[in-house]
């Protein structure tokens, strides 16, 4: 509960909205009561009095109950119409501010906060979860508030009548509105909470396999994977079957409640007829009306069920979202200025929950403008100096300045507009070249695409493509080669114009002439940046400046890279 009630201040923008939509399901549901009410009283007295006689039919004024009757009818229609376009309105508003906040949560704690959590089960819960959190207000508040206020309403109308009828309804309602759903709900919580488990775990699983499907039919494990899918299924049907024989029986429970109320209210009614208590034609109206009643109680076992849902569905989120950044957000965030030089004095690092350490008094110095070769062994530390640039990761030792100012008063975002980074593990999107280029840079002109392209090493393959810019690249770049999509990243990068520009790998999967072409090319478009090349490739030192060699957490000097 507290975790679901933590989220309301999201609410608090569309109060107003909520409790409109809220109005106006209590004015549809009493509109609906008033139409059966008095419809019941208007056919029995026009019955009556045509069977009386002349006299009586001239007595009856039929005029006045009829229009009320076509008021109720079409308050009820209009009034209906509204709450579902206020509602479903709203209902969607909440569900996208919820995406909204969560992706607020979310963003600052990626990649490190959330390294430990499954991509298809964090997309679970960004979706679906917020999905079902906004489903609170339709398909749990809304039933149980118009509940509440029409029997309480009904009852006190039918008190005013008959009070040995009110006492039906009110017995009715507390079976069919308190205990029946109440039980249903303590039925139906330990099957939605492993409903709930097995979603996440099968949407987890299904978009790894989508992912790595390629892989799974080279190592021949296709079809063990998609009877382990299949049998999840099957378990997950067989919960949701149980929680659906649930809700039936509930509702049977209530429709058999409803049928034995309305034979009582009718035998009470005839009783006080029979003692002049009541007239003939409330006899039927007393009966139509308890069945009103009805209709607002029999959607409360689903909202029941719908409310465990939500608050399993807070859980959840609250869970992915209440978790603190392993780097604090600068209270007064720092703008770089130029020159911007790099150093880092005796830092450690190593990562949460491990003992080796990656950096160990570890010393650095890069001005602006130098060319810089990082090498080491794999594992040495080299793209985790990325990590710590952009304060994924916080180091345990030491000082780190960028810009003449510590790093820890930098946000990640003011870093990315300083430093672009074509990485060794990238992704690209599925969409065309000209969609991941200028996801890099929104305002680039067709120029600055063509010049990027043409940098590295890509214009000849565009130009030959068939539909040349918009040619699709396929999920995460397949439709690629290693190398295109690699030089692609580049150009991503160099589309930003940053200070400082490091490369991941950059020449990886490349033949000589063209390592040569795309170096050269790559140092004449940028002559004034700042470029950190990590690489294993001895080829690419004779582009450097200087040559660093990380080994054992720590920073050597390593062969010259130039005279």
């Amino acid at each position: 509960m507290r975790q679901f009630y933590s989220l309301l201040p999201i609410t608090g923008a569309m109060r107003w909205r909520l409790a409109l939509g809220l109005f106006l399901a209590c004015v549809a549901a009493l509109a609906n009561f008033g139409l059966l009410f008095l419809s019941g009283w208007l056919l029995a007295g026009a019955a009556f009095a045509g069977a009386a006689g002349m006299a009586a039919q001239q007595a009856f004024n039929m005029m006045l109950p009829a229009a009320d009757v076509r008021f109720f009818a079409t308050l009820r229609i209009l009034s209906r119409y509204a709450e579902r376009l206020v509602t479903h309105d709203t209902a969607l508003q909440l569900i996208g501010a919820l995406r909204a906040w969560t992706y607020s949560k979310l963003a600052p704690l990626a990649p490190a906060g959330v390294n430990d959590k499954r991509g298809g089960d964090l997309l679970s819960r960004f979706v679906t979860d917020t999905d079902q959190m906004g489903q609170y207000y339709t398909d749990t508040l809304l039933p149980f508030v118009r509940a509440g206020v029409c029997c309480a309403v009904a009852i006190g109308i039918t008190a005013v009548f008959l009070k040995t009828a009110a006492v039906w309804l009110i017995a009715a309602s507390l079976v069919c509105g308190v205990a029946v759903p109440f039980v249903t709900g303590r039925l139906s919580d330990a099957l939605l909470a492993r409903v709930a488990t097995e979603h996440g775990v099968q949407q987890a699983d299904l978009a790894e396999t989508l992912q790595s499907l390629g892989d799974y039919l080279t190592l021949g494990a296709a079809e063990r994977q998609q009877e382990h899918i299949l049998r999840q299924q099957h378990a997950l049907m067989a919960a949701q079957r149980k929680l659906a024989a649930l809700e039936g029986a509930a509702k049977g429970i209530i429709t058999l409640c409803a049928t034995g109320t309305t034979l009582a209210v009718l035998v009470s009614a005839v009783k006080a007829f029979q003692n002049h208590a009541l007239s003939l034609p409330e006899v039927p109206m007393l009966v139509l009306g308890s069945l009103a009643a009805f209709d607002v109680l029999a959607p409360l076992p689903a909202a029941r069920q719908t409310w465990g849902r939500i608050r399993l569905a807070a859980t959840r989120l609250h869970a992915a979202c209440a978790v603190s950044p392993l780097v604090p957000t600068p209270a007064i965030p720092a703008q770089a200025q130029p020159p911007y030089n790099l150093k880092l004095d005796n830092v450690s690092f190593r990562y949460p929950e491990t003992h080796q350490w990656i950096l160990h008094k570890a010393n650095l110095s890069i001005r602006q403008g130098e060319r810089v070769a990082l090498i080491g062994p794999s594992g040495s530390g080299k793209s985790s100096l990325i990590s710590l640039l952009f304060r994924f990761y916080p180091y345990q030792e030491g000082k780190i300045s960028f810009s003449g100012m510590d790093l820890s008063s930098f946000q990640a975002e003011t870093l990315a507009q300083n430093i672009s980074v074509a990485a060794q593990n990238f992704h690209l999107f599925n969409g065309s070249l000209r969609d991941n280029l200028l996801l890099a840079a929104p305002h680039a002109t067709e120029a600055d695409l063509q010049d990027a392209l043409r940098v590295v090493q890509l214009h000849a393959f565009v130009a030959q493509a068939p539909q040349g810019l918009d040619t699709l690249i396929g999920n995460d770049g397949l439709k690629l080669s290693g190398g295109q999509a690699k030089r692609l990243t580049i150009a991503q990068a160099l589309l930003r114009k940053t200070p400082w520009l490091i490369l991941d790998e950059p020449t990886e999967g490349l033949d000589a002439e063209t390592e040569n072409a795309l170096m050269t090319s790559l140092l004449k478009a940028r002559p004034d940046a700042t470029l950190l090349c990590i690489t294993h490739r001895r080829t690419v030192l004779p582009f450097m400046d200087r040559a660093i060699r990380i080994e054992n957490g720590a920073f050597h000097p390593a062969e010259e890279a130039r005279a």
